[in-house]
């Protein structure tokens, strides 16, 4: 069964602001979800998107991870392993 294609709308509800868009070309860009419609959905944003780099036209819509940590380490949450107690 396939997932709901989420919309612009529906990623700012959940608190996001940035998304990140990623070519094949391995080049990727932040961009903020107040500059795009509402009622884009990630479908058609992933089929529109063009590579500013190399041109090509597609891209992978993905959360903006750096975004994402910098949310989480202001909670106090860090992704650095922690040395086992000894013992």
């Amino acid at each position: 069964m396939k997932g709901r294609d989420p919309t612009v709308a529906d990623w700012i509800a959940e608190g996001m602001a940035t998304i990140a868009l990623h070519c094949a070309c391995g080049r990727y860009a932040t961009v903020k979800l107040s500059d795009l419609q509402p009622t884009m959905r990630r479908s058609r944003l992933g089929r529109n998107a063009r590579c500013a780099a190399c041109g090509k036209q597609g891209a992978q819509v993905m959360r903006d991870m750096d975004a994402h940590y910098e949310a989480m380490a202001a909670t106090g949450w860090s992704c650095e392993p922690k040395p086992r107690p000894s013992g």
